[in-house]
């Protein structure tokens, strides 16, 4: 199993167009979701192509302190179940985005299992944010070793991309 990044913008103008399209009347939005959508990815590269499998890339950001292991919480759809009348989509769709955008508290960094499965994780700003702090504190010797892999080299340009552009979807 492989998994995709997307860009944050780039994942919800995608949204935006998805639903606008599902919606049966047409984007009414100006520029258009689609020509929304276009002008983000043609900004450059929008998916991270370093890389498919992270198991080395967690290795390192475990090792660093940029990421942890832990539990996915399951608990956080609590009742809400997709379908049903509007105030039940809504409870879905809201449970659905803390499920995806989950931490563990009073953790810094990525998560893992963000970077380990296809489940549309979100990984936020504040979360890359706090990795590269985590980075800049390895001492310059181990920082110099681990650049010397030009997958952790990307890694690292992705990071730095990924928080200018909204975070990142892992899909």
């Amino acid at each position: 199993m492989g998994i995709d990044l997307e860009l944050g913008d780039v994942f919800a103008a995608r949204e935006d167009f998805e639903a606008c399209e599902e919606s049966g009347r047409g984007c009414v939005h100006d520029p258009t979701c689609a020509e929304a959508w276009r002008r983000l990815r043609d900004l450059g590269p929008y998916e991270f192509e370093g890389c498919r499998r992270f198991g080395r890339i967690n290795e390192i950001m475990a090792l660093t302190g940029m990421g942890y292991e832990a539990e996915i919480d399951q608990s956080l759809f609590g009742d809400a179940r997709p379908g049903g009348d509007e105030e039940a989509q809504r409870r879905w769709r809201e449970a659905d985005l803390r499920w995806r955008s989950q931490t563990a508290p009073g953790r810094t960094g990525i998560p893992a299992f963000k970077l380990m499965s296809n489940d549309r994780w979100l990984v936020s700003v504040r979360e890359i944010d706090e990795a590269l702090a985590a980075y800049a504190r390895v001492p310059a010797e181990q920082r110099a070793d681990l650049e010397t892999d030009d997958t952790w080299v990307k890694w690292l340009a992705w990071l730095a991309l990924a928080r200018e552009r909204g975070g990142f979807e892992a899909e």
